[in-house]
Order: C-alpha cells, then sequence, then structure tokens
C-alpha cells in the first residue's frame, strides 16, 4: 500500500480523535474540557510542532501499523506513563481508531 494512501487511511479513521490544548498549567477535569477535532485539523497542527499524538491502541496494534509520528502509549499505560507527556504547551493528540 501507497504510504500516502497509509497515512491518509490512518487520519481519516481517527474517529475518536481528541486533543487537549491550552497552557501548561492547564489539565483536563473533565470530558468536556476535551474537544473533538478533525484529520485536518490534527494534521495541520502536527506538521506545524503545535501538537504531538499519541496512539493508545496496544501495542501489538501500533507494531501493525500507526499514523505517521504516533508515539505508543497504551491506554492501559497511561496512568503509569502521565511524566513522558510533554508540558510545554503543545497540544497531545489521542487516538484510538
Amino acid at each position: 500500500m501507497n504510504k500516502r494512501w497509509l497515512w491518509v487511511g490512518l487520519v481519516a479513521s481517527l474517529a475518536a480523535l481528541l486533543i487537549s490544548c491550552g497552557s501548561v498549567s492547564r489539565s483536563v477535569t473533565s470530558p468536556g474540557a476535551v474537544r473533538r477535532i478533525s484529520p485536518r485539523e490534527a494534521r495541520a497542527l502536527l506538521e506545524t510542532g503545535e501538537a504531538v499524538v499519541y496512539d493508545t491502541r496496544t501495542t501489538a496494534a501500533y507494531r501493525i501499523e500507526h499514523a505517521a509520528g504516533a508515539t505508543s502509549l497504551p491506554e492501559a499505560e497511561l496512568a503509569g506513563r502521565i511524566d513522558e507527556l510533554p508540558d510545554d504547551g503543545r497540544g497531545l493528540i489521542f487516538y484510538c481508531t
């Protein structure tokens, strides 16, 4: 499969795409504090360096395929790896599809 189409397919399938934006001191305290964004917006944020992307599926699923530039951060490991998230003001994009 052409890498471009793989990227387009992965980005288009990010139905549960979430982003948490704001200052370093801001934290997510409720589902309302998280907003969904479109694949187009996600790509723009990633291309400009305004956000980083995390794949919250299992490590096995990540190894099979993942969005370009995504870091594997399985949901089951999130609590133990929370300190790995950047606190420099960039948005955090999480996907599981």
